[in-house]
């Protein structure tokens, strides 16, 4: 995204706007983090200085369009009232989504799509907004079943990727529950279609590689998945990053379609030459060390986890790379090391500022410490 943003058609809104970047596990921005409810990476928002409240919130990747789009948003929330009923409660849910109300917004996002109909011009974008909110709220099934009612009306842009998403997500979480197999029968073959689209955002292409991939584990056909993971694999061995950043998230991506593939030495090269590029980024050490440790090569591992713990910028990294440290010493045998450097993680993670991330790593670290106990 950061490329997209440095696009030179966005200099006209130079003095528009104050652009503010945050890294999310850094203490000093846990306060504006917390406030907003930043529990999606990456998270937008453009704060209306008069209030300090989200004017425009956009969850997930955006197009150079959407970024466009989201600013003319942004810009005319603050500086005007909504045109009708449903343009206001669009803004409503907006602002809803950037104080972490994730349930009052996907309902104030139906009501904007009630109050707008068929022909309304912001359709698709709320659409867009209220099956991720859906789903980030928990409500897995009106979120799979309005996604596959709704996606195959969509114009094959940019919104069109983007609720399959969220409608197979929702699909796919809900496991054996009756309604979610139709629901991802459905959504599974707009996945298909959605992946081959150009107007699909990539970093939502690689996501949903991701539910392809385990839709096709649910129905035990390890062969599709493989195939999806392996596709997946192909298109990032093929992506050239333009920056560090781009780098990074193509790691994160590696680490998720290996986990398909089953095939960790195939990805240990990359991410290796990522260590070496970013020597000062904890997370090219953390992706490298998780690697190595499914590879059973236990001392590489904690060496890159001791290598990226020198670097690492708060509380979640550091108990993310003490965890991988204690998976690899669990495997090399050595028990007694890895409860030792368990409690250290708790340590961490009973620091980390937001609460569902902190009670996330609390219970995985509970659970590490009782199986090291019993070994």
């Amino acid at each position: 995204m950061r490329a997209t943003l440095a696009d030179a058609s966005l200099a006209r809104y130079a003095g528009q706007f104050v652009w503010l970047e945050l890294d999310f596990d850094r203490p000093e921005n846990q306060s504006f983090l917390a406030r907003h409810g930043a529990n999606y990476t990456p998270s937008f928002y453009i704060i209306d200085p008069n209030t300090e409240q989200a004017a425009a919130t956009q969850l997930g990747a955006m197009t150079l369009s959407e970024v466009t789009q989201f600013l003319e948003r942004g810009a005319h929330a603050i500086s005007a009232k909504a045109e009708n009923p449903a343009d206001a409660e669009l803004a409503r849910g907006d602002q809803l989504l950037g104080q972490d109300q994730t349930a009052s917004a996907a309902a104030a996002y139906r009501k904007a799509l009630d109050l707008g109909g068929e022909k309304w011009a912001q359709r698709e974008r709320a659409l867009g907004a209220y099956t991720m909110s859906l789903m980030m709220s928990g409500q897995s099934q009106v979120c799979a079943e309005t996604s596959a009612a709704e996606a195959p009306h969509l114009a094959r842009g940019e919104m069109f990727g983007r609720v399959v998403l969220s409608g197979l997500t929702c699909a796919n979480a809900a496991d054996s529950e009756p309604w979610a197999e139709p629901a991802r029968r459905a959504l599974k073959a707009l996945a298909v279609e959605a992946v081959s689209l150009p107007a699909t955002v990539r970093d939502h292409r690689f996501q949903l590689y991701r539910q392809l991939t385990y839709e096709a584990a649910l129905r035990e056909d390890q062969v599709t998945a493989r195939q999806w993971s392996n596709r997946w694999l192909d298109e990032l061995d093929t992506t050239k990053p333009a920056n560090d950043e781009e780098r990074a998230a193509l790691d994160i991506a590696r680490v998720e379609a290996e986990q398909g593939a089953g095939d960790p030495n195939r990805i240990l090269p990359a991410l290796i030459a990522s260590e070496q590029a970013m020597p000062k980024s904890y997370n090219a050490s953390l992706r490298l060390a998780q690697m190595e440790t499914e590879a059973k090569q236990y001392d590489k591992a904690t060496a890159a986890c001791d290598r990226g713990l020198k670097h690492v910028t708060g509380p979640i990294g550091r108990t993310w790379l003490l965890e991988t440290k204690a998976d690899a010493l669990m495997g090399k045998g050595d028990s007694a090391a890895a409860r030792s450097v368990l409690e250290e993680a708790m340590r961490s993670a009973q620091t980390i500022a937001r609460k569902r991330t902190r009670d996330n790593n609390v219970a995985k670290i509970s659970q590490a410490m009782k199986e090291a106990q019993a070994k």
